[in-house]
């Protein structure tokens, strides 16, 4: 008998069969194709579930369960419910409808016979795509077939829904910002541009790159189906390389692949391991990063927006706009500190904004900027031409990069948009500047 069923591999659920069949020997349960301790321990909850809830364990037959694929080790919080009801049918003790095999059946046993849901079904990624039999459900947000206990009937929820709610944090929302953060914000919500908040210590960077989760949108890129809002990973500057790609024996999933589709924070960026920074020139385009462990090769799509705050000096105090700064430290240091922000690297962002320790009027609120942002996605759809665009900006800045030039047309092709033109001109090629083209001018002068 197949029961189509869930396993964890790589801290991740991905769909699996049971093949489960009895042989006469000795009463016990044998886990094939590489199972954990978890699973090994499930035997012992199965039999006394079977035996509270009147049903007979086999006294003369061996249960073998088969867990396919064979190749990877496999974990399982819901795999009892699957073996259980498996060998009810095979003993004839309880028959499972025909429909059953329509159904992902993922489920933990008491030691009474009850059911429960496991903790990790919700975070199954395709769990809109399969019908699941599990426990008795008390999330309303999810709609499952159900089995509250061993002996009761089946309730099969044939036409399966899922509702979900997703809450969007009001962390940003409820704070008010300058005219220039107000104009980052938006600028990065709607145009998804990795983004480098360089500047003085204490000045707010790190506060500014955390707001951008209360002002992204569902039109910006589409959301996993397990998550309630846009995934944030903020990972230490302490981080080892291999936990950030991933690896190990089993090719385990490291920070770059967990935060796709959603936001990636580097906080403190030139402290983190060069390897880390280099690392992340594929990815940022969009690249497909292939990683090769022992044998195993995992083939990475990266989806994510990086927002990277750093000081350009040890004492934190230097900006391309400060004069005359007192600094403690050596012009060698503070100069091959920043030397670790290499060039490929920061041409990769898209926009950079200089924070100042300067007392700024702060008047626009979360909400006005929010507002803006659904006006603009609530827009038609407007084809703006760029066909003059290149020769334009190659006349103005004849020795920008091509990654450059296409962050400055994007941001004025976001311009014209918001102000419903059919064609980039002057106006959003000189407005789009400051964010995409000067400031970059400014800091690959260095501490002259």
């Amino acid at each position: 008998m197949v029961i189509r069923t869930l396993i964890e591999s790589q801290k991740k659920l991905v769909p699996a069969e049971v093949e489960i069949m009895l042989l006469p020997g000795i009463p016990q349960i044998h886990f094939l194709g590489l199972p954990d301790k978890v699973i090994k321990e499930s035997f012992f909850r199965i039999k006394s579930a079977l035996k509270s809830s009147g049903y007979k364990f086999p006294v003369s037959q061996q249960v073998i369960v088969n867990i396919r694929p064979n190749s990877l080790k496999k974990s399982s919080q819901g795999l009892e419910l699957a073996v259980a009801l498996g060998i009810l049918h095979l003993t004839d003790q309880k028959k499972m409808p025909d429909s059953l095999a329509d159904f992902i059946v993922y489920g933990e046993l008491d030691l009474d016979g009850g059911v429960r849901i496991p903790s990790d079904l919700i975070h199954f990624e395709k769990i809109s795509k399969y019908k699941i039999l599990t426990g008795k459900n008390e999330n309303p947000d999810y709609v499952f077939s159900s089995l509250e206990n061993l002996k009761s009937d089946i309730h099969f929820q044939l036409n399966q829904t899922i509702v979900q709610k997703f809450v969007r944090p009001e962390i940003g929302l409820n704070n008010f910002y300058s005219a220039d953060e107000a104009e980052l914000l938006f600028l990065m919500s709607v145009g998804g541009l990795h983004t480098l908040l360089a500047g003085q210590a204490g000045s707010g960077k790190s506060f500014l790159a955390k707001q951008l989760i209360s002002f992204l949108s569902y039109s910006n890129r589409m959301l996993a189906q397990h998550k309630s809002w846009f995934p944030v990973i903020a990972p230490h500057h302490s981080l080892t390389p291999g936990a950030f790609l991933g690896g190990g024996v089993s090719l385990q999933s490291g920070e770059i692949e967990k935060v796709t589709e959603g936001v990636l924070i580097l906080d403190e960026l030139l402290e983190f391991h060069r390897e880390i920074l280099e690392s992340l020139r594929e990815p940022m385009t969009g690249e497909s990063l292939r990683i090769a462990r022992a044998g195993q090769v995992k083939i990475i799509k990266p989806d994510f927006q990086v927002i990277a705050t750093t000081n350009l000096c040890p004492c934190g105090k230097w900006t391309p706009a400060v004069q005359n700064l007192c600094c403690r430290f050596s012009i060698q240091k503070c100069k091959g500190y920043m030397n670790t922000l290499s060039g490929p690297l920061l041409d990769r962002f898209g926009l950079l904004f200089f924070h100042h320790n300067q007392k700024v009027k702060r008047f626009i609120s979360g909400f006005e900027i929010l507002e803006r942002i659904e006006k603009y996605n609530l827009l038609n759809p407007v084809e703006v031409q760029v066909s003059d665009c290149y020769e334009i900006v190659s006349e103005l800045y004849p020795d920008i990069s091509a990654r450059r030039i296409q962050s400055l047309i994007k941001v004025a092709q976001i311009y014209a948009r918001e102000s419903q033109k059919q064609k980039v001109d002057l106006q959003e090629i000189h407005k789009s500047e400051k964010w995409t083209i000067q400031n970059f001018e400014r800091l690959s002068m260095g501490m002259t």
